[in-house]
C-alpha cells in the first residue's frame, strides 16, 4: 500500500535530533496564522458540563451559539466528545453516596432528558460549515465502588456490563484485584458489544468521523503490568509460547503485543461498520509512546498507560488502511517528534496526522499550517479560543457592528492585554447572544468597578445556566454587600443545572468567606434547601484555590465554625451536608469535643457520614497531638466497632466500599489500629472482613491517586494474604465459573 515498512527505522534513528528542536523551539512567540491554517477545536463534553468556566453546551441556544461562534474564529472542524458521555448515560450507573460526581449525573441526565445534544451539535456544525467528529473513550468504564473519586469514596460509577460480566473486567495474575476503566477485549462478545455501541452512537447523531481517546482515569492501578491476565490471554499466550504468565516469567513485550491484536481487531470491526455509513475513524495517540495507550496524569506527571499495557500496531493499521487520521495528544516537547515520526510514515497516504495542542499558532506548528493539516486546539473557555485564534483588536471595535470582534476586546480585557471602563462594557452583559453575556460579565470582573455589582447579580438569574454561572464566578472579583445572598438565592432557585451552578457559587463566594461568616453559619444551620447548605457548608470546610475548581483544605479554628460543623455532622437530615461536616472536622486541632462528636457520628445510620467521621478521625490520630491522646482508646473501639459492621452478609449501602476508608483510619491510628485490622485478617470465620483487613494493611489505596509499588512489592503483599483467604476466594470462583 504504501513504503512506510521501509521507513520504520527513521523515527527512531532522528528521534534524538528532533526532540532537541522540540525543546528549543517550544517557547517561541505565537505567529500569524495562514490562509491555509485548519483550525479545529476539541470540546471535552463532559469537562464542559462539569467546569462552569467554559464554553458552555448545556441548551439548544447555547450549543447553537457555540457553532456560530466558532465558524466566526476560523474553525474548520470540531472534536465533540458527545458519543463518550451519552455512552455513560446509557450504560452507567452512578452511586448516591459519591457527593461530589451524583449530582453531576443528575445534570447530564437532565440535559439529555430535555434536549439531544449531540444531534443539535451535528446539525448546528453543518449550518455553520464546520465538520464534526463525536470523540468517544473505549477504555473508560468506571470501576467498582471500593476506589475511590476526587476527594471521597465511593467511586462514582461503574459501567452496566462490567458488573454483569465481572470476567469481562481486566484482571491481576493472582485472580483478586480488578482494573478500574477498561473492558477485556479478547472476549469476543465483549468487543462486539463495543463496536456495535459504538457505530451506533456515530451513526445515530450523524458525525462525520469518529476518534476515541486510549486511557482512563480510573486511578486503580499499582505499577502498569497490573492488569491483563484475563483467561483468554492466558490461553492463548500458554498456546503460543508454553508459558503461564500467572505463573511463570514471561516476556512482557509478546505479552503486551497480544493484548494489542485484540484492539486492532476491534478498530477493524468498527472501520468495516463505519465505512458502510460514509464515516470516517481517528484515534488519539500517546506522544511519549506511539505504540502504547495514552498516559494519563498523575499529579501532573504523566506516569502511567492507565489503560494497561496494550500494544498500539501502528504499522498495521497504516499498511491496511484502518484509520482516516491519528491525532497526537498533547503534554510536552515529545508530542513534536511523534507528529513527525507519523507523518513521515503515513506518507504516501491520505492518513491525516493532527497535533492537539493549546497554542494552535504557535511557531512550531508553522510547517504543518503550511501543509494544510488540521490543528486541534485545546483550549475550552471562550476567551481563550478568541485569543488563540483572531488578532488583537482596538478597544474601539466594542462599539462596532461586527460581534466577534466585540468578543475579541472583551477577551483582552478579561487576559489584562486591553484595559476599560466599566461603561464601555456594562452594555453587553445584556447582549442578547449568551456568549457576549459570559464574556462581558468576564470583563467586568476584571475591571473591578463596584458599579457593575448590580448587573453581575441580576445576571444570577439569566434564562441560560452557562451566564448564570458566569456570573457567579465574576462575583469572586468585585461583590457588594449582597452578593453572597444573591448567589445563595440563585441556587435556591436553580430547578436543573445545580451541579454548575454550585460549583460556579464556590468559586464565586471563595472571597468572601471572612466577611459572611455569619450569613454562612445561618444558611448551613436553617435553610430549608439542602443544595444551598451544601454549598455553604464547603466554604467553612475548604476553599478553592484555582478557576478549574482545586480545593484546598486547612486547619479550621474559627470557633463559630467548627460549632456549626460539629452540629451539622450530628444534626443535619442532607448526609451530604454531614459528609463534608465530618471531614471539615478532621482538620480541626488539639479539639477533644471534635474527637468526641466524630465518635459518636460513626454510628450514624448513613454510612456517608458515619465513615468519613472515621477517615477524619484517621486525620486526627496521624498528626499525634498529645491533647487527643487520651482518647485513643475510644478512637479505636469506635472504629473497630464499624469495621466490623462490614463483613460477610452487610447490607449496609457501603458494604462494598466501607471498609477502605474505615481501614484507613485504623492504619492511620498507628500500630494499635493495625493490630485491629489484623485480629481481622487472622480470624478464620468471616472471610470478607479479612479479606478487606488484609487489603487495608498491604494493598494500600487514597480515595484518588495511585499508590503506585513495584511488582515484587505487590508479590510480598499477596504473601501477606491469609491462606484461607485464598482458598476460599479460588473455591467461590471455581463455583463462578
Amino acid at each position: 500500500m504504501n513504503s512506510f515498512k521501509n521507513k520504520r527505522s527513521f523515527a527512531s534513528i532522528s528521534l534524538a535530533f528532533v526532540i532537541l528542536v522540540c525543546l528549543s523551539i517550544s517557547q517561541c512567540a505565537l505567529a500569524e496564522a495562514s490562509d491555509d491554517t485548519k483550525l479545529s477545536i476539541f470540546i471535552s463534553n463532559g469537562d464542559n458540563h462539569w467546569l462552569a468556566q467554559r464554553m458552555a453546551v448545556d441548551s439548544k441556544e447555547s450549543i447553537e451559539a457555540a457553532f456560530e461562534f466558532m465558524k466566526d474564529v476560523g474553525v474548520k472542524r470540531v472534536y465533540w466528545r458527545g458519543i463518550e458521555e451519552i455512552a455513560w448515560i446509557e450504560y452507567q450507573k452512578e452511586r448516591r453516596e459519591s457527593v461530589q460526581y451524583y449530582p453531576f449525573w443528575q445534570w447530564i441526565r437532565q440535559i439529555y432528558k430535555t434536549i439531544d445534544p449531540d444531534k443539535i451539535a451535528v446539525d448546528a456544525a453543518h449550518k455553520n460549515g464546520i465538520e464534526i467528529w463525536g470523540v468517544a473513550n473505549i477504555m473508560d468504564w468506571g470501576v467498582s465502588a471500593d476506589f475511590g473519586c476526587g476527594d471521597f469514596y465511593p467511586h462514582q460509577a461503574e459501567a452496566v456490563f462490567r458488573v454483569e460480566h465481572p470476567e469481562w473486567v481486566p484482571v491481576d495474575k493472582y485472580g483478586v484485584r480488578k482494573q478500574g476503566g477498561p473492558i477485556e477485549l479478547a472476549y469476543p462478545e465483549a468487543r462486539k458489544m463495543l463496536v456495535d455501541m459504538h457505530v451506533k452512537y456515530a451513526k445515530a447523531s450523524g458525525y462525520d468521523g469518529m476518534t476515541t481517546l486510549t486511557y482512563t482515569e480510573q486511578f486503580s492501578m499499582r505499577n502498569e503490568d497490573e492488569f491483563g491476565f484475563n483467561e483468554p490471554i492466558v490461553k492463548e499466550y500458554r498456546r503460543r509460547y508454553g508459558v503461564d504468565i500467572c505463573k511463570e516469567p514471561f516476556h512482557k513485550y509478546y505479552w503486551h503485543r497480544l493484548r494489542g491484536e485484540y484492539l486492532t481487531e476491534f478498530f477493524r470491526d468498527v472501520r468495516q461498520k463505519l465505512n458502510k455509513a460514509g464515516i470516517k475513524l481517528g484515534v488519539f495517540i500517546n506522544p511519549f509512546d506511539k505504540h502504547y495507550t495514552q498516559k494519563w496524569p498523575h499529579g501532573g506527571e504523566y506516569r502511567f498507560n492507565t489503560a494497561g499495557p496494550i500494544f498500539m500496531d501502528i504499522e498495521t493499521w497504516i499498511d491496511e488502511g484502518i484509520f482516516d487520521e491519528f491525532e497526537v495528544w498533547g503534554a510536552s516537547g515529545r508530542q513534536l517528534a511523534t507528529v513527525d515520526e507519523l507523518l513521515y510514515m503515513t506518507e504516501g497516504t491520505p492518513i491525516e496526522v493532527i497535533p492537539f495542542t493549546s497554542q494552535p499558532r504557535s511557531q512550531i506548528w508553522s510547517s504543518a499550517r503550511k501543509r494544510g493539516f488540521h490543528i486541534m486546539q485545546s483550549q475550552a473557555e471562550e476567551y481563550r479560543m478568541l485569543d488563540n485564534c483572531l488578532d488583537d483588536q482596538p478597544l474601539s471595535a466594542l462599539k462596532g457592528q461586527e460581534k466577534v470582534m466585540q468578543m475579541k476586546v472583551l477577551s483582552q480585557i478579561i487576559l489584562g492585554k486591553t484595559s476599560a471602563k466599566f461603561e464601555d462594557v456594562a452594555p453587553l452583559a445584556k447582549h442578547d447572544n449568551l456568549i457576549m453575556r459570559r464574556l462581558a460579565l468576564g470583563a467586568l470582573a476584571k475591571i473591578g468597578d463596584v458599579n457593575a455589582v448590580p448587573i453581575i447579580e441580576e445576571a444570577l438569574f439569566d434564562s441560560e445556566n452557562g451566564v448564570r454561572c458566569a456570573a457567579a464566578m465574576a462575583l469572586k472579583e468585585v461583590h457588594g454587600p449582597d452578593s453572597a445572598a444573591r448567589i445563595f438565592e440563585a441556587v435556591d432557585r436553580c430547578k436543573y443545572g445545580i451541579h454548575p451552578l454550585a460549583e460556579a457559587a464556590h468559586l464565586g463566594l471563595s472571597t468572601m468567606v471572612q466577611a459572611k461568616k455569619g450569613l454562612i453559619i445561618k444558611t448551613v444551620k436553617s435553610h430549608p434547601n439542602p443544595t444551598v447548605r451544601k454549598v455553604a457548608i464547603r466554604l467553612a470546610v475548604g476553599n478553592v484555590i484555582d478557576d478549574v475548581g482545586i480545593w484546598a483544605y486547612g486547619n479550621i479554628t474559627d470557633k463559630d465554625m467548627i460549632e456549626m460543623l460539629k452540629d451539622a455532622v450530628l444534626n443535619d437530615s442532607s448526609p451530604d451536608v454531614g459528609k463534608y461536616a465530618a471531614f471539615g472536622l478532621g482538620y480541626v486541632e488539639n479539639d477533644s469535643e471534635v474527637v468526641e462528636v466524630l465518635i459518636k457520628a460513626t454510628e450514624k445510620e448513613n454510612p456517608m457520614v458515619s465513615d468519613t467521621a472515621a477517615r477524619a478521625l484517621g486525620m486526627i490520630a496521624a498528626r499525634n497531638e498529645e491533647s487527643i491522646n487520651p482518647l485513643r482508646p475510644k478512637m479505636l473501639a469506635a472504629l473497630e466497632k464499624l469495621f466490623a459492621k462490614l463483613g460477610d452478609g452487610c447490607k449496609r449501602a457501603d458494604a462494598e466500599w466501607g471498609y477502605r476508608p474505615v481501614g484507613n483510619a485504623l492504619v492511620a491510628m498507628g500500630e494499635e489500629g493495625q493490630a485491629i485490622l489484623k485480629k481481622f485478617m487472622n480470624q478464620k470465620e468471616d472471610f470478607k472482613l479479612a479479606e478487606q483487613a488484609w487489603k487495608s494493611l498491604y494493598i494500600r489505596q487514597r480515595p484518588h491517586p495511585f499508590w503506585p509499588v513495584t511488582e515484587e512489592e505487590n508479590a510480598e503483599a499477596f504473601k501477606k494474604r491469609p491462606e484461607w483467604v485464598r482458598k476460599v476466594h479460588e473455591q467461590r470462583q471455581f463455583k463462578l465459573d
